[in-house]
């Protein structure tokens, strides 16, 4: 909250009392602001974030106050052998669009601090799913260096003239992109098309798509193709 002249309040929080309330949700939220928030998790035996994943618009510090966590994670594409052990009063700092997961290795409810640097602490506003636009275009034969029709396809608005379409995320693109979303492959009688989702095609404001109006441009070493929209 701020007062009339802009400025923020001080928020005092105590983790301590927070512990000691044990908040059935499994979450007890201590402060937010703008930039940051900060919350006591409390985590059953076993359980936790057990699917390797990753925050694109936040670094997040997570630190044990009681239990033990393994921590597992990404490098690249691949999963990183064995496991970082992390006992109470150990942390780690997890830079944004790093890959990773955690679990409760203990046999007791484990409880950590988790600082993240945006303002919802994971919880998005509102969920909009991808809807396919109608509006396509023409894939060269093998540009995207993979087995089309057994990935997931992704586009992102790279700039205000340019889609990036990658198989699986590309975690570069993830962190500098506008907006990421799914799009569909089409098989066509010479070959494959790509159907844009309605969040994208809006965004570029685009009804339909002519071969005059665009051009692919292959990303070397990568199964990703730039689609260059031409005025």
């Amino acid at each position: 909250m701020a007062d009339d002249s802009g400025q923020k309040d001080v928020q005092i929080f105590d983790v301590r009392k927070s512990l000691e309330e044990r908040a059935s949700s499994g979450r007890m939220d201590l402060a937010t602001g703008d930039l940051s928030y900060l919350a006591v998790f409390q985590t059953a035996p076993r359980r936790g974030e057990l699917a390797v994943h990753q925050h694109p618009d936040s670094d997040q510090i997570l630190f044990v106050l009681d239990g033990e966590c393994a921590v597992t994670g990404l490098d690249g594409t691949e999963v990183v052998e064995g496991q970082e052990m992390l006992n109470s009063k150990d942390g780690i700092l997890i830079p944004a669009g790093s890959y990773y997961g955690f679990s409760n290795f203990g046999d007791d409810d484990m409880f950590f601090l988790s600082m993240r640097t945006e303002s919802s602490g994971g919880r998005r506003i509102a969920y909009v799913p991808d809807t396919p636009s109608g509006v396509r275009f023409k894939l060269p034969d093998g540009a995207l260096h993979a087995d089309l029709e057994k990935q997931d396809l992704f586009a992102y608005v790279i700039d205000h003239r340019t889609v990036g379409v990658s198989v699986g995320p590309i975690q570069e693109w993830n962190r500098a992109c506008l907006l990421r979303a799914s799009c569909w492959l089409r098989r066509e009688d010479d070959g494959f098309s790509i159907e844009l989702p309605e969040r994208i095609t809006g965004w570029y404001e685009i009804g339909a798509l002519g071969e005059e109006d665009y051009r692919v441009v292959e990303v070397p070493e990568r199964p990703a193709v730039r689609i260059e929209l031409t005025e």
